[in-house]
């Protein structure tokens, strides 16, 4: 039959078939497209709808499409859209696909963190796989767990507590300096974020973990390798992000790891056999890890790895113990290195403002036995509004997110803020904002002098939030900051080398305020006599 009637038929059979398939193809996928397009676009009019002044959203990125795209970074996007409502208490947003509430009067910011907690106190889903026990941690928590855990975790923040972890900083404060002065004996000019960084990870390793990891001195030990890679911005981790907004409930059902396995199992491993090293010997040391030791005890829990959770009231396991202290690299590793770099930057700069700021150190350690204590860095105020200028104007803490678990009624309107909704306060804005700081581009830490702070409603500066879930960790970041800032000033004189760009450009894929590229300053050597 072959080059017969019977092969145009065949051919003929073949392309209808092709075309019913491609047919088919073609009308799923708009059926496919035209679902996402209106189950991503159900709540676009959500704000117009009850009659909230709003940024009108744009498919597929809602508000916040430079925000998602990465072509501003988080506190400058939502800046923008602040300045916008100069006039209004609050505004409306489309956060990708979510109705979300931006506040700017700080009375309202005031109701929603204290006096009107119980309706905003879950902060924010992460989107984390559930077997994911090392994002288990008090951040995370909501209801009576959050409570039992903030609880327990409270002592090991208090004056007192941080009096005694003090020695462990001072120890890491003088690896520092030792290590800066034979550097800059090399090469005046230091890459301070990389300094400060592995100063940092000395401080919460041996703070948080029991661990003495010398970072300072070896930047390729296994401590800092492995966890300073965890905190980079990398397109990984970007595309994790962007799916997490895009897909939120996909995301529940994928195996997406947000951190990785090597990471959780260096930490768990570092736990484990701190925990039996003190627990064998009979050891107490004075740092957070002891507190969660002292919790274990509760009920005598042995060593062995466990996937049971226990309520803090019966004693931790060593994963949440793990979970707990990886606290301290989410909210301490890179705030903490990113605010100690910005404020050298500005000093840099701000040559009459580093003096002074000696001086006042000078001053507090003489009164003090000639060195930095715990007591002396309470008798520095100027070092204290300098660290507060900074964070004004770099403070990591961008927005802070809060989420309402009972339908709200906004005071003085007969707006209502639902369940689930999430409500923003742009923490960045209220710092750059003129009416309550004015030329806030400008370093001045004066700012924060008393007098100033009684002019200025409380609430319009916020680096660690308010109200009863405000920053675990606020006194012992500002205690490792001061000391990291009081050594290096009280010893060098720093001045903005020819390699450093200025102004400064922020990482447009980091959650945090960081800087996008090293911050390389030079530094001098202060005779013992002076500058």
């Amino acid at each position: 039959l072959s080059g017969g009637w019977f092969e145009p038929i065949c051919i003929s059979t073949m392309e209808f078939t092709v075309g019913l398939l491609l047919t088919f193809l073609v009308t799923f996928l708009i059926i496919a497209l035209s679902v996402f397009y209106f189950y991503h676009t159900k709540d676009y009019n959500y704000w117009t709808n009850r009659g909230v002044p709003s940024i009108r959203p744009v498919f597929p990125f809602g508000s916040t499409r430079d925000l998602v795209l990465a072509k501003t970074f988080i506190g400058k996007g939502y800046n923008t859209m602040y300045q916008k409502f100069s006039k209004e208490r609050f505004f409306g947003i489309i956060d990708v696909q979510n109705p979300v509430l931006v506040l700017r009067d700080p009375k309202l910011i005031k109701a929603v963190l204290v006096k009107d907690f119980n309706h905003f106190a879950v902060r924010t889903n992460v989107g984390a796989n559930s077997k994911e026990y090392i994002l288990r941690h008090v951040i995370n928590m909501n209801g009576q767990e959050w409570k039992d855990m903030r609880t327990l975790l409270t002592p090991a923040f208090t004056s007192g507590k941080m009096k005694s972890i003090f020695v462990l900083m001072e120890k890491c404060s003088k690896q520092l300096n030792i290590y800066l002065h034979e550097a800059v004996g090399k090469n005046p000019v230091v890459e301070v974020t990389n300094v400060f960084a592995r100063f940092t990870m000395d401080v919460i390793a041996t703070s948080a973990f029991g661990v003495e990891t010398d970072s300072i001195n070896n930047e390729n030990c296994q401590f800092f390798t492995t966890m300073g890679s965890l905190l980079k911005t990398t397109k990984a981790r970007f595309f994790r992000r962007f799916l997490v907004n895009f897909f939120p409930t996909l995301v529940k059902f994928l195996p997406v790891q947000l951190i990785p396995p090597e990471v959780t199992d260096l930490l768990t491993n570092s736990v484990r056999q701190s925990v039996h090293h003190r627990e064998k010997n009979n050891i107490k040391r004075s740092d957070f890890l002891n507190v969660l030791i002292e919790s274990k005890k509760c009920n005598g829990e042995n060593l062995e790895k466990s996937t049971s959770v226990s309520k803090p009231s019966k004693g931790l396991t060593i994963e949440e113990m793990t979970a707990q202290a990886f606290v301290f690299f989410i909210a301490g590793y890179t705030t903490d290195t990113s605010v100690m770099s910005f404020c050298l930057y500005e000093l840099s700069i701000h040559a009459d403002i580093q003096e002074a700021l000696y001086k006042n150190i000078q001053e507090a350690v003489e009164k003090h036995n000639g060195t930095i204590t715990y007591e002396s860095l309470q008798d520095m105020p100027y070092l204290d509004q300098v660290v507060n200028e900074t964070l004004r104007l770099y403070g990591s803490g961008q927005i802070i997110i809060r989420t309402c678990t009972e339908r709200y009624n906004i005071p003085n309107t007969n707006i209502h803020v639902e369940k689930g909704v999430r409500v923003i306060i742009p923490s960045y804005s209220l710092h750059h904002d003129p009416v309550y700081f004015p030329d806030p581009d400008e370093f001045r830490p004066e700012r924060f002098t008393p007098q100033k702070l009684k002019e200025r409603h409380p609430f319009v500066f916020l680096p660690f939030g308010e109200g009863p879930r405000n920053c675990i960790g606020r006194n012992f970041g500002m205690l490792q900051i001061k000391i990291g800032l009081a050594t290096v000033i009280s010893n060098f004189k720093v001045d903005l080398s020819p390699e450093q760009e200025v102004p400064i450009n922020i990482d447009t894929r980091s959650i945090v305020v960081t800087p996008a590229n090293p911050v390389l300053l030079r530094f001098t050597p202060r005779k013992m006599n002076g500058s």
